[in-house]
């Protein structure tokens, strides 16, 4: 899964999720969180010459996440938290158990390394991939149309302060 999958299928669940309840999680921190494993581990990944999925791809980091947000002061993280565990469950996450059971299952993280090419052709290649692009796509437009963001200055708004012009389902 890619940017606009992480993002509009991650927020598509967490909007399903809250339909009724539509306060109880912070949208724009559920985005975040979508996006914050790729944003920790890639970069790391590129560093270490390690795959791009570690740290922030284990369920134990989006424990401590979750965990972080019983306390009062940081209640804030339950919607970052709802956000990764969303990108774990989108990036198939089980079919590398040595990753998403850490340190349960050993120390260590597979070999990798940057591969544009190899980002690229999956990108042009894999079905799933496309498909969760396009579905996600779709999915913020959704959104922004029913929380009444249609303009530049309704995105502003929504980004700033959680809420558009006109706020809807």
């Amino acid at each position: 899964m890619y940017v606009l999958g992480h993002l509009g299928l991650g927020l598509g669940i967490a909007w399903l999720a809250t339909y009724r309840r539509p306060g109880t999680v912070d949208y724009r921190l559920v985005l975040f969180g979508a996006l914050l494993p790729d944003l920790i581990d890639k970069p790391l990944g590129a560093l270490l010459d390690l795959d791009a999925r570690l740290w922030a791809h284990t369920l134990f980091f989006v424990g401590v996440v979750l965990a972080a947000s019983a306390v009062p002061r940081a209640r804030l993280l339950f919607s970052v938290g709802i956000g990764i565990l969303t990108h774990l469950l989108l990036d198939r996450i089980w079919e590398q158990p040595s990753v998403v059971l850490w340190p349960a299952l050993g120390w260590s993280f597979p070999p990798g390394g940057p591969d544009l090419e190899g980002f690229l052709e999956v990108l042009l290649r894999d079905p799933y991939v496309q498909a969760g692009e396009v579905a996600g796509l779709i999915v913020l437009v959704l959104f922004a149309r029913a929380h009444g963001i249609r303009s530049w200055a309704a995105l502003r708004s929504f980004l700033r302060h959680g809420a558009a012009p006109t706020q809807g389902g």
